[in-house]
């Protein structure tokens, strides 16, 4: 990869056309991951409960697997023919869900006599999981560059059309050009297009469009009560505190703390927590940083802690992760409230 200097000093890196990055990558690959990690146990609870049902007759056998791949082709199709910006949402959540039935049956694929039960499959998914977890943040972590910028302004442009670009994200755009200093030709056209809000279409937000923004302007009313900070601080040390306990708990289990899957649970959720206390000492002061700091924590409980106590004791893990996966979508909709007030101050 190299690096070039154009005539304003804006340094550009050489990356294939390819690679170029989307500025919503780290949402939706967490969405994608998130999902992907729910089907798998979701899945297997179904099969708990269900007695392990067959789709089949005594010759053959429709694996989950399969169901899988068509939710993985379905995303496919989605992301080939369609154009509307706002599918890549929907290709994440699909695409992981559909992942996620995928590999439940990893246990399948690896052994001879086809054995879903293979006792080390938990620990093998969990790997995956962790591996993609750190490959998705490596893709992430380099600047947006210039090029960059200017195609996820065209993305906004591409919104514009359809009468689904907001304020915030049209704003965002105009930032990241800025700070970029993407300032060739077609960015300052670009740039033009988007400074002119009143010559842009107008917004059409459906339901669901309409329904985040009222939970959204009802979190930024509670934000200027005085109770708003004590009380998410006070939300979180609890919570912190509750999901080390119960996983101690689990792992300790009357023996001590045995084995990888023991110590697994016990670890992460004292990584958890150590990150959950990183962003209640910054919550007054950097309530954003905090928020970032808050989503880290609960992403190692999901990804991590969920997948150990799951394999310990299944109704304490499915609910464990339910409960994490809502407490995710209320920080990823409080982070977004918070960028988007910088972004458009009231």
């Amino acid at each position: 990869m190299s690096v070039s200097v154009s005539e304003r000093g804006v340094h550009r890196l050489h990356v294939p056309r390819f690679a170029f990055r989307s500025a919503d990558l780290g949402r939706r690959l967490d969405l994608f991951l998130v999902c992907a990690v729910g089907s798998v146990i979701a899945n297997r609870v179904f099969l708990i409960i269900t007695g392990y049902p067959q789709l089949g007759n005594g010759t053959l056998h429709i694996s989950h697997a399969i169901w899988g791949a068509l939710m993985m082709a379905v995303a496919i199709i989605f992301s080939i023919a369609f154009l509307a910006p706002n599918n890549r949402t929907f290709i994440a959540f699909i695409g992981g869900c559909g992942f996620g039935w995928f590999i439940d049956e990893l246990g399948k694929f690896i052994t001879r006599d086809v054995n879903y039960f293979f006792q080390p499959t938990i620990a093998l998914i969990y790997i995956v999981f962790i591996a993609m977890y750190l490959v998705f943040r490596g893709i992430e972590r380099r600047d947006l560059g210039p090029d960059e910028a200017l195609l996820n302004a065209l993305e906004a442009l591409k919104s514009a059309a359809i009468g689904e670009l907001s304020e915030p994200r049209r704003a965002a755009s105009l930032a990241l050009l800025d700070r970029t200093g993407a300032d060739d030709p077609l960015a300052r056209q670009v740039r033009v297009l988007l400074n002119d809000a009143a010559g842009l279409p107008t917004p059409t937000p459906n339901r669901f469009a309409r329904w985040g923004r009222d939970v959204r302007d009802w979190y930024l009313g509670l934000t200027t009560r005085r109770w708003f900070t004590r009380a998410v601080i006070w939300w979180f040390v609890v919570v912190g505190s509750l999901q080390l306990v119960v996983a101690v708990a689990l792992a300790a289990d009357h023996h001590g703390i045995r084995g990888l899957e023991e110590w697994a649970t016990v670890i992460s959720s004292g990584v958890s927590g150590a990150l959950i206390v990183v962003g209640v000492v910054r919550l007054r002061d950097q309530r954003l940083s905090a928020y970032r700091w808050f989503e880290r924590g609960v992403l190692v409980q999901i990804f991590v802690t969920q997948v150990f106590e799951f394999a310990q004791e299944q109704i304490t893990g499915v609910f464990g992760l339910a409960f994490n996966i809502l407490l995710w979508i209320a920080i990823r909709s409080m982070i977004r409230a918070e960028v988007e007030r910088q972004l458009v101050p009231s």
